[in-house]
């Protein structure tokens, strides 16, 4: 029993199973060839547009200053309390590290890159 029906050639003749995989080699490599590019194109097309570098929002030169003396006057705090024992150095030290998650986060939206990066080593 044949499972592979032969289709004729141009001479009138059984071609057999190679024509069948030769038609189908060729007729993947067009759907392949016209499908690939299409997707890629429509994935351009999809994709957002790439936002140019946003200035810093306004009032940030201000915070960043605030921040910073905000910090520096909690560390002084921290190092004046530092030779004393009792609850009031805990105090200090969690008020700083307030200070300190405060000013990151001011930081995070002003700067941005290696501006931040050399700006807030936090």
């Amino acid at each position: 029993m044949n499972l592979y029906p032969a289709c004729p050639t141009k001479d009138g003749k059984a071609g057999g199973v190679h024509s069948i995989l030769k038609r189908f080699v060729v007729a993947f490599v067009a759907f392949v060839g016209l499908v690939v590019p299409a997707t890629f194109a429509l994935a351009l097309l999809a994709a957002p547009p790439a936002r140019p570098e946003s200035a810093q929002p306004p009032r940030c030169d201000r915070n960043l200053s605030d921040a910073s003396a905000s910090v520096a006057a909690m560390q002084a705090r921290v190092k004046r309390l530092a030779a004393t024992k009792g609850p009031e150095v805990c105090a200090a030290t969690r008020l700083y590290l307030l200070e300190l998650v405060k000013a990151r986060a001011v930081a995070a939206l002003c700067k941005n890159g290696s501006d931040r990066a050399q700006t807030w080593p936090l």
